[in-house]
């Protein structure tokens, strides 16, 4: 291999890294022009639900991580600054620790935080020495409710207040555990903190803007092997028994939620009317039938070109067409393989037992799967369904749905997959199980 293919790979895998894309940015693919593949964009849906919806709205946004919300949360802050709202885009991972038990009272207080952190930007209200953020606001309301932690007292509370928050999961368990029985007062608290945010904006921009909230990462959030099933129900608490406290006065709200909400609080987009629930499922590779999407592969085929030429590194579009179909229409899954061609290429194009190494690899690691969950998956594989046998189960089906060992399409309806990656491995597995076992002969 000579040194311009050396140069050509390094440069394909460092396009291959996941991560947020602007709508403007040359690698973007808008997915959602074609009706043949989507029938509804949900971003169009979210902006008719704020445009239609004066004052104030919350709406929520969910899909398997690596579906693109992140991206399509960029696309319609475009889309809104478009029609005149001014957005503030935050990222709730850079305040919480999303890998222990969230409440009310922690998450609100990000919100408030990022929120005021955003509106520093110099396009909203920039340097105005009226603005505070809440980081110093809330120093002064747990003076006020006597409320004490040690570890906040220093030069500069607020910024102390922020990263412990995010660090310190031991902190975060006692500010939970303290503002317990201040929780209708902290709330009112935040609550005229946004309305005043709001009126500054209103005072800067005009009386006529609009101010919209977009709350990202909160899918991200999942425990540990010890924990996540009390991190788990912690969310559906917070977006189903507290679902009236998120909702923010003069304020537009677009909370991204994990899939597992959705199913272990059947209808929650009741909670959120008008605007409701838009789901980001995986890109269709094929119908629920069987038959093969050609739109799907051509549109992932697209996504891949945006990255590299991949001719060059493939040859074939048909080891292309093997690649996609192993990611299950997954942007994620299927950078992840093609980043393991590029790592592990030796000379180009790549031979067949390149592709066949990374997709192992990959495969791997949803591996060892449990016999339970094998014949479970296989069952989900053949029909289609959830195949819940009751609610007990619930908890365990939120796990293939966030581990992506099961994954979720939309045609009219949706219906569910085992992940391509493993589906063969499940079906052998299950009916390796369903075989009687030989007795030993005496």
């Amino acid at each position: 291999m000579n040194g311009d293919d050396r140069d050509f790979l390094r440069t394909f895998f460092q396009c291959l890294i996941d991560q947020p894309l602007e709508p403007t940015d040359p690698r973007y693919v808008p997915l959602y022009r074609d009706r043949r593949l989507h029938a509804d964009d949900p971003v169009e849906l979210l902006a008719r639900g704020i445009e239609w919806t004066p004052g104030k709205s919350v709406q929520l946004l969910s899909g398997f991580r690596g579906t693109g919300k992140s991206t399509e949360l960029r696309r319609l802050r475009q889309r809104l600054q478009a029609s005149d709202y001014l957005v503030v885009l935050c990222d709730v991972e850079d305040y919480i620790n999303l890998s222990t038990p969230i409440d009310i009272s922690d998450f609100l207080l990000a919100l408030a935080g990022a929120l005021g952190d955003g509106l520093m930007d110099e396009k909203l209200l920039g340097a105005d020495p009226k603005h505070e953020t809440y980081w110093e606001r809330f120093r002064n309301y747990l003076l006020r409710t006597q409320v004490e932690f040690p570890e906040l007292s220093g030069e500069a509370p607020g910024a102390s207040i922020k990263m412990t928050l995010k660090s310190d999961p031991t902190f975060k368990q006692r500010l939970q555990e303290g503002l317990a029985g201040h929780l209708g007062s902290f709330v009112a608290d935040v609550r005229q903190y946004l309305k005043e945010c709001v009126t500054r904006v209103k005072q800067q921009h005009g009386a006529g803007k609009e101010l919209v909230l977009l709350v990202d990462s909160v899918e991200h959030i999942r425990g540990t092997s010890t924990n996540a099933e009390q991190v788990h129900t912690s969310v559906e608490t917070l977006f189903a028994g507290h679902a009236d406290k998120l909702h923010l006065p003069h304020l537009h709200v677009v909370y991204t939620v994990p899939p597992f909400v959705k199913v272990r609080y059947p209808n929650l987009s009741a909670l959120y009317e008008p605007g409701g629930l838009q789901i980001l499922p995986a890109v269709k590779l094929r119908d629920g039938d069987g038959k093969r999407n050609d739109e799907g592969f051509d549109v992932l085929a697209e996504v891949i070109q945006q990255r590299g030429d991949w001719q060059r590194l493939l040859g074939e579009r048909e080891r292309l067409n093997r690649i996609i179909a192993m990611s299950g229409g997954q942007f994620r899954d299927l950078l992840r393989i093609l980043a393991e061609i590029v790592r592990r290429a030796v000379r180009l194009p790549i031979e067949d037992r390149t592709v066949d190494d990374a997709i192992n690899q990959i495969r791997n690691e949803f591996l060892p799967i449990a016999d339970d969950d094998a014949q479970w998956l296989a069952t989900i594989a053949a029909t289609h369904s959830a195949s819940l046998q009751d609610v007990s189960r619930l908890p365990a089906f939120a796990r293939f749905l966030d581990t992506h060992l099961v994954l979720c399409y939309r045609n009219g309806h949706e219906w569910y997959d085992a992940h391509p990656l493993v589906a063969e491995h499940v079906t052998a597995q299950a009916a390796a199980l369903q075989k009687p076992k030989r007795r030993k002969k005496r």
